[in-house]
């Protein structure tokens, strides 16, 4: 190290970050007669930086800290090689050198890292998009660490390009993508993948049946006469997906969402529900939850019912427990349902098709799903 900076060593364990240590150290400190301070604020920002996305199992974790304590960079052992790979640095060392010299100059290397959860589903990033070079492909690279939604669900990714003339490309890949350094990002690999021109609005999704880790690339296609820059925005959320079915968290910062499933005809005097749950908690004061709901092209018609939270579904007969419905939606039809509450609340919504359709024929449902407080 240099003048720069100061090497301290704080093994996670001391922290309390593996929990089946947690009482045999607690009990050597009492032996020793030792003390350790976990309020002390270098404490408190390693443990911040835990929070970042660091992956269980990492054996150390890398944090540069500012003589304030604030975290400036996070980088783990376990990402060293595929992270050098991925800036087409010749050595570990060499990488090494510039996340510290990145966190120098403010670029918070590893802190972009995006983590979704049930209660945390929206996250909110701006960057740029530089061109690329014949050294270095520019990549600028958003780790999504959507892996709490156990059951799945579908990943969006809403992209408003900034006003520079140079347009930006966008790839989704599965963590363990390594980034080429010779030569463009293709979509040949990714999982979804869009672009667009100055001032234009994108989006990307993806569905997934467990949770799992994620990585956006953003690049600018190659251009060897004129180097480009240009800024991004990315609104990344989940519609998550319980053993129940989908799950949509809707709040003031986020008061509409749609969601793109199927139905399935279960046969006349049936039920058989594609499940969306729709959390309204944060309304504490009520509001109208309203479902615009487009039925898609192929041949079932749709019918949908709006249930409370805690309601069984039914598997035959009327739903007589529904608090709002529309029944019978044609094929390319709209329809919509609409529901006055008291006191935030979960709802199901209930997909199925109309009894007058062939069992077990399928069709998609576009559904977008809003709150107007009270």
């Amino acid at each position: 190290m240099n003048e720069n900076f100061i090497n301290t060593w704080v093994p996670n364990a001391e922290l309390g970050r593996i929990r089946s240590l947690q009482e045999p150290i607690q009990n050597r400190r009492l032996q020793e007669g030792k003390t350790f301070n976990k309020n002390h604020e270098l404490a408190q920002t390693i443990i911040k930086g835990w929070k970042t996305g660091t992956k269980k199992g990492s054996p150390v974790d890398c944090f540069v800290i500012s003589p304030e304590f604030e975290l400036m960079g996070r980088q783990l052992v376990n990402d060293l090689d595929e992270d050098r790979r991925t800036r087409g640095l010749p050595s570990e060392e060499a990488y090494y050198l510039s996340f510290l010299n990145d966190a120098l100059d403010d670029r918070q290397p590893g802190l972009g890292n995006i983590v979704l959860t049930g209660e945390d589903s929206l996250h909110e990033v701006s960057d740029v998009i530089r061109t690329p070079s014949e050294n270095n492909q520019n990549l600028t690279i958003i780790m999504i660490d959507a892996s709490s939604c156990k059951n799945g669900g579908t990943l969006i990714i809403d992209i408003l390009m900034g006003r520079d003339d140079a347009e930006g490309a966008f790839y989704l890949f599965d963590s363990d993508y390594i980034a080429p350094t010779d030569k463009e990002v293709s979509e040949k690999d990714s999982l979804a993948w869009t672009w667009g021109e100055s001032g234009e609005t994108l989006q990307i999704k993806h569905k997934f049946n467990q949770g799992q880790y994620f990585k956006l690339i953003a690049t600018r296609f190659w251009d060897k006469d004129k180097p480009y820059i240009n800024a991004f925005h990315a609104k990344i959320f989940i519609e998550e997906r319980t053993s129940t079915g989908m799950k949509i968290v809707l709040n003031r910062e986020q008061s509409e969402q749609e969601v793109l499933d199927t139905f399935r005809a279960p046969g006349h005097g049936n039920q058989d529900c594609t499940v969306v749950n729709i959390d309204t908690l944060a309304y504490e004061n009520g509001g109208t939850l309203t479902i615009d709901i487009q039925v898609g092209n192929a041949k079932a018609c749709g019918s949908f019912d709006l249930y409370d939270g805690d309601t069984k579904l039914p598997t035959k007969g009327t739903p007589k427990e529904a608090l709002s419905s529309a029944w019978g939606i044609e094929p390319g039809n709209k329809g919509a349902i609409t529901h006055s509450f008291e006191k935030g609340k979960v709802f199901k919504l209930g997909a199925t098709g109309d009894w007058f359709s062939r069992k077990g024929d399928i069709n998609a449902f576009l559904a977008i799903i809003s709150v107007e407080e009270n």
